[in-house]
């Protein structure tokens, strides 16, 4: 509990003066106002896809979030969030007048490239498992991490800092990657696929890979990489699945990360809870990073979640008085510094957590978040759910907008740090996506190469 008041405290500091920085409490100012659509009058949701960010800023700015530039960047999220999220055909193309059209149709980026398909040096079972859920018309996930250390099955399964995240029915969270056919293509064509083939395009490239920008002459949305995180959901544990972005899974695991040292495949329905967009445009080359949750993940404010024990929380559960917040799952006898599926539902339970307050009861993660959203972004949040509703979409939020910084103060103030509660849920205080992608990078010999803020190539190539 003591840990827990702590990091309410720090929130609540840094939070004070994120709200109160600017003096302002009016209106936000200097964005685009409420063009919900960056293409015609804008008065309306679209599926276009934005291809820069609705201002003349072109350098970065200090820590301390700023009501006048910052707001552009979360319309930006936005509109690609619609877009991204819109009903698609089978070609990928979006289709019908609004995104509460065609709700069991697939969405844009769900026909993005898995990077496995991209680089190719699957598993046999994998490949097979892909080829299945092509064909049925489901999801795929093969790994319960978003780590760059540990995307392959063989190589382990964890969250961003070497841990997985466990749900309230005792599930592990799942995620996946996605690459958009402007990334794919330049990968293909100039054979990306290799460290020797990265190497020899930097070579003949004054030294440098740079990943395509967007094109405002062609349209050209430039590159986007997407990272999603999932539950699996059970309505017989109070899960309801009209408030998710559902979606029927085959989930793999491979035989060295279950218990009885055989693969499993599950059939599940999921639910979206969470999204990292990145997109490289034109003006921001150092990439803009969005990301975005599920309002049913953690509670804003803890203490006032005990208060109504009847929430549903996907990452929180109010009875569990004593349990730490953001705590890793800690090993168990026969892991061997590898976590492991159970081989029966719930798939996470020898990870549970014992609760002190609930004799006999056991919990997952008890996820709390440790720098609240910005007020502002919270008020273009507002104005963006008001269109949403009626859909499934309206439950979910913007959590920041993150572009290239140079600065002035020290932090921690976003968006100098940013967090996916379900994507950085124990490095929550130090969590930057453009500090921690600035390290990605690949060796060839004697080279080393920077992969343009990309953990793809130093996972995947070979």
């Amino acid at each position: 509990m003591k840990k827990l008041l702590v990091v309410l405290m720090i929130g609540g500091i840094i939070f004070a003066c994120n709200q109160n920085q600017d003096g302002v409490d009016g209106p936000v100012s200097g964005g685009p106002g409420t063009k919900f659509c960056d293409s015609g009058s804008g008065n309306v949701l679209c599926p276009y896809l934005p291809v820069d960010v609705d201002t003349n800023f072109s350098v970065g700015y200090d820590s301390y979030l700023d009501s006048s530039r910052q707001p552009p960047f979360d319309q930006f999220s936005w509109q690609t969030f619609i877009a991204l999220n819109w009903p698609a055909n089978a070609s990928g193309q979006p289709i019908g007048n609004s995104i509460g059209d065609n709700p069991d149709s697939m969405r844009v980026w769900e026909y993005y490239m898995d990077p496995a398909q991209v680089f190719g040096g699957n598993t046999q079972e994998l490949v097979l498992h892909m080829g299945t859920a092509k064909r049925e018309n489901q999801k795929l996930f093969y790994m319960d991490s978003k780590s760059p250390e540990a995307l392959m099955p063989v190589k382990g399964f964890k969250e961003a800092d070497g841990h997985p995240l466990i749900d309230r029915n005792l599930n592990f969270a799942l995620y996946e990657i996605k690459m958009n056919p402007t990334e794919v293509n330049f990968v293909t064509q100039h054979s990306l696929t290799t460290k020797a083939g990265i190497a020899a395009y930097a070579k003949a490239h004054d030294n440098r890979f740079e990943l395509p920008s967007s094109d405002s002459a062609s349209g050209n949305p430039g590159t986007i990489e997407i990272k999603a995180s999932w539950r699996i959901l059970d309505h017989t544990k109070g899960d309801d699945t009209t408030r998710f972005y559902c979606r029927n899974a085959i989930i793999y695991i491979d035989s060295g990360h279950v218990v009885n040292h055989k693969p499993l495949v599950i059939r599940a329905k999921v639910g979206l809870v969470g999204m990292h967009i990145v997109r490289k445009t034109q003006k921001f080359d150092m990439m803009i990073w969005s990301t975005f949750e599920h309002i049913d993940n953690t509670p804003d404010d803890p203490q006032s979640a005990q208060m109504d024990t009847r929430k549903k929380w996907s990452f929180y559960n109010p009875e569990c008085l004593n349990c730490l917040p953001n705590d890793t799952p800690a090993f168990q006898q026969g892991d061997n510094k590898r976590y492991r599926w159970d081989s029966t539902p719930p798939w996470a339970k020898r990870y549970a957590v014992p609760a002190p307050s609930q004799p006999g009861d056991s919990f997952g993660t008890q996820v709390v978040r440790v720098y609240p959203v910005y007020k502002y972004t919270n008020r273009i949040n507002d104005a963006w759910r008001a269109q949403l509703r009626g859909t499934v979409w309206v439950n979910y939020r913007l959590i920041g907008s993150q572009w290239q910084s140079a600065e002035t103060f020290p932090p921690p103030n976003a968006p100098a740090l940013l967090a996916n509660a379900t994507l950085e849920t124990y490095i929550q205080p130090t969590a930057s996506c453009i500090t921690c992608h600035g390290d990605a990078k690949i060796k060839f010999g004697a080279a080393t190469i920077p992969t343009d803020l990309s953990f793809i190539f130093p996972v995947y190539a070979k």
